[in-house]
């Protein structure tokens, strides 16, 4: 008796994937089944490995693929139509969560980093194509591609280090915003990009018109008649949800009228439902249906890809290279012209050094829905998406380093000296004072209540926004990295009787506790240093490393909940907030801080 082996078994259960006895119903029920499980068998890849998940997804989709894998779907069609889904559901969900308030609050400045961003990416995206033989219409398709950042990775990548809501995450964040805004214009274009009308800027300022009439009929609609109806059903959540559903597919069918995509459309519907109360809710549970047919797009577009030739090999190359080195080319000299130093310049250009998604979709769209360019173009971009998502992953894990060692470097070549103190910037003079080397959530508090006892007080940060709430203060703010020796160095650090540190490593960048204590120590000896935990173990190697004090924020949060129990939550009045005592932080470890 023979036992079956992996090629016996997979043509017997596969073989309605190619078109088998089971019918069309059998086809698209396997091949989903395949492709979601390829997927998730990757996305546990990825996650050691630490990748987006979507190169997880469109790894899945090569190797079950006809063209590059094992062939086990050999009909994609089935699996393309709902990924379609896919697409406009991932874009309604941009649309949704595009924050109108936010993107006016990023002003001219991020307006003026995104333009100038996008169009020089296009341009040198472009050109190279140009110059190494690719047509005309490739080029702007190409260029279209490598001009738009990933909003899904670089947003995902900020969030799980906890950048976001630091300078360049902020500046990052206006760009991609300012993009999503730009796509609108780029998907009203598209379909005249390949007419053969004799008035081309006329066709296209037209498209642009109609695409302005839909956004602006769908804002107005949801504005002053989907409130009234969406507050009726408000009650009943599911359908709440497929009123959303609903009107992002409706207004998909009128931008399909219209000579649109679908996918504008979605992205339309999304912005103008932004502002509603229920968005919260409604994205929460649309995204579970997002996640499912986003991985349905993604492993669709694995089965497209194809093996490239040795030129295509080479524009692929060419276009990777340049698609990096224009982030750097634009946004960090922009960032400087706005008034921002380099290293938020420098950060921004590494947070936007990927090609995203939109880029994707254009190229897609004009593929095949109207024919503007060939499937290798597709291929191309495909593999731009996998190459620089996979490379932005590893510089944002370098990223303040590199942004480190590039300002050093530049200083040393007699560029500005980003990051460093400035000779005409305050400085602590007071030996008996505190200086707080960052200043993040516990620093500005403890800046008030210093202030208020009348402590000499003085702060190192490189966030300028902290510059005008501490000159109301009266506190000298030296604006600075804290990783940079240079700037610990000409801050007043050697003068302060007292260092803080009030910020954890969760928060820190580009160096942690251990090393700034050593270098506040190698600076001023004589000090009494205070470094801020994360564990007790890192408690006691900062003790052993000659820190004065070291504060656990866990342990002093469940010393206030054991006091509050112990008070048996039963005050005769709110009590006052809790104010650090700097003139016995701890009996056993320092004296009293004059």
């Amino acid at each position: 008796m023979r036992l079956f082996t992996l090629h016996d078994v997979c043509p017997l259960l596969l073989g309605s994937v190619s078109g088998g006895a089971h019918g069309p119903r059998g086809d698209l029920a396997i091949a989903i089944g395949l492709a979601i499980v390829a997927a998730t068998v990757l996305a546990y890849l990825a996650r050691v490995a630490r990748q987006p998940l979507l190169l997880a997804y469109i790894a899945a989709g090569i190797a079950i693929g006809p063209k590059l894998g094992l062939g086990w779907v050999a009909d994609t069609a089935p699996i393309e139509t709902l990924a379609r889904l896919g697409l406009a559901f991932l874009l309604f969900i941009v649309g949704l969560e595009i924050d109108l308030q936010q993107l006016l609050s990023t002003g001219r400045k991020a307006a003026l980093i995104t333009l100038v961003q996008v169009i020089g990416s296009f341009i040198l995206v472009f050109v190279v194509c140009r110059l190494l033989g690719s047509n005309a219409m490739q080029c702007t398709y190409l260029g279209i591609a490598g001009a738009f950042s990933s909003t899904m990775i670089t947003v995902k990548l900020l969030s799980d280090r906890s950048e976001l809501g630091t300078l360049p995450g902020r500046v990052t964040l206006g760009v991609l915003l300012l993009q999503d805004v730009l796509a609108i214009a780029v998907l009203a274009i598209q379909p005249s990009l390949g007419g053969t009308q004799s008035w081309p800027i006329a066709v296209m300022g037209l498209a642009l018109l109609k695409g302005f009439l839909l956004l602006v009929g769908a804002v107005a609609i949801s504005r002053y008649v989907l409130p009234l109806t969406f507050r009726w059903v408000a009650k009943t959540p599911e359908v709440l949800l497929l009123s959303a559903i609903s009107w992002c597919f409706a207004v998909c069918y009128a931008a399909i009228l219209l000579g649109f995509s679908e996918a504008m459309g979605a992205l339309i519907a999304g912005v103008s439902m932004a502002q509603y109360p229920y968005t919260i809710d409604v994205v929460a549970k649309v995204r579970s249906l997002r996640d499912f047919f986003v991985t349905l797009f993604f492993v669709s577009l694995g089965m497209l890809l194809d093996i490239p030739t040795g030129g295509q090999a080479a524009l692929a190359a060419a276009i990777i290279l340049i698609v990096i080195a224009s982030r750097v080319l634009t946004v960090w000299p922009m960032v400087r012209f706005v008034g921002y130093d380099d290293r938020v310049g420098i950060l921004s250009s590494i947070h936007l050094s990927q090609s995203g998604e939109f880029g994707l979709v254009v190229v897609l769209l004009g593929a095949s829905q109207y024919g503007h360019i060939g499937s290798d173009s597709v291929s191309l971009v495909i593999i731009l998406l996998l190459v620089t998502s996979t490379l932005s992953t590893y510089l944002l894990q370098f990223s303040h380093p590199i942004a480190r060692h590039t300002v050093r470097w530049l200083s040393r070549r007699g560029g500005p000296l980003s990051g460093e103190h400035k000779p005409d910037e305050p400085s602590l003079d007071d030996e008996n004072g505190v200086m707080l080397v960052g200043c993040f959530r516990t620093g500005t508090f403890l800046v008030r209540t210093l202030v208020e006892r009348g402590v000499p007080v003085g702060v190192i940060d490189f966030n300028p926004a902290l510059r005008p709430q501490l000159e109301a203060l009266g506190v000298p703010f030296i604006y600075g990295d804290i990783s940079h020796l240079d700037t610990l160095e000409h801050g007043g650090v050697e003068q302060a009787g007292v260092l803080v540190v009030p910020i954890s490593d969760d928060f820190l960048r580009g160096i942690d506790n251990a090393r700034l204590l050593k270098m506040l120590r190698r600076i001023n000896p004589h000090a009494r240093i205070i470094v801020t935990a994360t564990s007790t173990e890192q408690e006691r190697e900062l003790y052993d490393l000659g820190a004065d004090y070291v504060v656990l924020p866990e342990r002093l949060s469940a010393e206030a909940v054991i006091a509050a129990l112990d008070r048996g939550f039963v005050t005769p009045s709110p009590p006052a907030p809790p104010t650090p005592n700097l003139n016995g932080i701890s009996e056993s470890r320092m004296e009293a801080i004059p």
